[in-house]
Formats: structure tokens, C-alpha cells, sequence
């Protein structure tokens, strides 16, 4: 018996903002999820990336922790998906330019009671 954990043990969970393909740019959006799951704080290790998948443009946050993952998921609504392999729960919302807005107010709410 090996004591090296599994894939089940250390796959992520993943919580994606999949955008339309209009060709707007999703990097400063992504910088501002990333900035929120900071004011969280997470528990564990995360990663937010974007990438160009086969549905268009989209943002990837991969979590160690499901607590973590659960806090972005219930801030952006969230719902459960199964379209990639090796993630021990997946969640997406759209991200569409109202869901965009409502992650910068979340994000100033939070900065703004963490300097009050």
C-alpha cells in the first residue's frame, strides 16, 4: 500500500467564470475575482487563470480547499457543472458584464469594511 496520495485527494475544485465570446478582455476581471477570493481569506492554496477553452474565453479558479471553493461559488452564484476531468467539484457561472460589476461592488464592499 502506498502512502502517496491519490488523484482524488489532491485534485482541486474548480469554480469557472465562462465569458461569451465577444472578444472582451477577462483579465482584469480576473484580477478582480483573484482579489476577492484574497479578501476571503482562502484556507489553502488557489490559482485563477484564464484560458480559451472549446466554449470561448473563460476564468479558472482552482482551489485545494472546498470551503474556499464554496465561498466564491455562493459570492457569484454559482452552479454545479461536470465538464472536466480531475476536479473534485465543479461550479460555473457566466460571466457576462453584470456578473463583472457585481465582483467589483462585492470587491469594494469587502476592502471597504476591512478598513473600517
Amino acid at each position: 500500500m502506498s502512502d502517496s496520495p491519490t488523484l482524488e485527494e489532491i485534485s482541486p475544485y474548480l469554480v469557472l467564470g465562462q465569458a461569451d465570446d465577444s472578444g472582451q478582455p477577462i483579465v482584469e476581471t480576473a484580477r478582480a475575482l483573484h482579489d476577492l477570493i484574497v479578501t476571503f481569506p482562502p484556507q489553502g492554496h488557489y490559482s485563477v487563470r484564464t484560458v480559451e477553452d472549446e466554449c470561448g474565453p473563460a476564468i479558472h479558479c482552482a482551489f485545494e480547499r472546498k470551503g474556499d471553493a464554496d465561498r466564491l461559488a455562493l459570492a457569484v452564484g454559482a452552479i454545479e457543472i461536470a465538464r472536466y476531468e480531475n476536479y473534485r467539484s465543479e461550479r460555473a457561472f457566466f460571466l457576462d458584464e453584470k456578473a463583472t460589476r457585481t465582483i467589483r461592488r462585492m470587491l469594494e464592499r469587502r476592502r471597504a469594511m476591512a478598513s473600517a
